[in-house]
């Protein structure tokens, strides 16, 4: 009779973390993505129908605070490098969209700049999508250190075919 492999319970746990922590991240790119979106139709609104900005600026302020988070949960994951820097650049662009939103109430100079800016960051927050949906789609397929039965009805971990 074959003796059975320790069942490594930490390495599964620590698959089922990682998974989830990347559904997370890839919820909050959807949430950065709708966040500019509807930026873009207050800005809209308040240039062609009159109505006030202060919506505008707050939508944005929250979208900043929930680049910043995205960008910490995609540490967390431990995504690809370049899913990583896509999340952490867009925090650091909206940063600054943040900044010359405030700046461009008193001069033209930086509110010019605030829209191709704003455009920039849908760009970069489609692609941080794309990198979370990404990196969820990969991960559901065997995870590293998965549990798997043996035909003999006895569980053990499978070998490691991925570099996370």
């Amino acid at each position: 009779m074959a003796s059975a492999k320790p069942i490594d319970v930490n390495c599964t746990v620590r698959d089922q973390y990682r998974s989830t922590v990347r559904r997370l991240l890839l919820t909050l790119n959807v949430v950065i993505v709708v966040m500019i979106l509807i930026q873009a139709v207050l800005a809209g609104q308040s240039l062609f129908e009159g109505s006030s900005i202060s919506v505008h600026g707050y939508v944005g302020n929250g979208t900043f605070a929930v680049a910043v988070i995205a960008a910490f949960v995609a540490l967390a994951a431990r995504v690809p490098v370049w899913v990583l820097s896509t999340n952490a650049l867009l925090a650091l662009l909206l940063f600054f969209q943040t900044g010359l939103g405030y700046v461009g109430r008193d001069s033209a100079l930086a509110a010019s700049w605030h829209i191709p800016l704003g455009v920039s960051a849908f760009g970069l927050a489609a692609a941080a999508l794309v990198g979370g949906a990404v990196v969820v789609s990969s991960s559901g397929a065997a995870p590293t250190g998965a549990v798997a039965q043996s035909s003999a009805g006895l569980t053990e971990r499978t070998p490691s075919t991925r570099n996370d």
